[in-house]
């Protein structure tokens, strides 16, 4: 999964967000859902909030996710680090 600005970040999030409610894991839903409200905060701190709340997820997620779904996962925290690294 490729993003290309914070906008779709945000969506994402928001489908995860979607994607762990409809597995019954309210509480990493919670957690991303904090991190998304950031998004009206400076970029930094939204890109940096996200990546600690997917890095949990990726973490706990205990097989809620598929296979594409953690790698998507993956891929999106891989992007937030090289974008907050480049800043």
């Amino acid at each position: 999964m490729k993003l290309s600005s914070n906008q779709q970040l945000y969506e994402y999030l928001f489908f995860l967000i979607s994607e762990l409610k409809n597995a019954g894991d309210d509480m990493l839903a919670q957690t991303v859902a904090i991190a998304a409200a950031q998004a009206s905060s400076t970029s930094t701190e939204f890109l940096g909030e996200s990546r600690i709340a997917l890095r949990q997820v990726l973490s706990q997620e205990n097989g809620v996710l598929t296979q594409e779904g953690r790698e998507d996962l993956m891929s999106v925290i891989d992007q937030i680090s090289q974008a907050l690294d480049h800043r």
